[in-house]
């Protein structure tokens, strides 16, 4: 394996980066001042529905990270417990 490699598989970081991805359109979306003013400032529908489309996306994109087999793999538990012993 090259130096410069990842020790990460390429699906693993595909995953990561669909999820950063997400995780930065939900910010963008969630946080963008809604249409009107005043008490009458509210989210579009199509607004709510995106928000939710994301939210259920991250989760999704969450699950998979977190379950993916290379955190089950011998190289990936020594990246775990490598993390563990850093924290500690």
């Amino acid at each position: 394996m090259s130096p410069y490699a990842s020790p990460f598989p390429d699906d693993l970081l595909a995953l990561q980066q669909q999820l950063h991805e997400a995780q930065v359109d939900f910010h963008t979306l969630a946080t963008a001042p809604p249409w009107g003013t005043g008490s009458a400032a509210a989210f579009t529908e199509e607004q709510v529905d995106q928000v939710e489309e994301l939210w259920e996306r991250i989760r999704e994109l969450t699950m998979a990270v977190n379950e993916h087999p290379y955190w089950t793999s011998e190289r990936g538990l020594r990246v775990v417990r490598g993390r563990d012993a850093g924290a500690a």
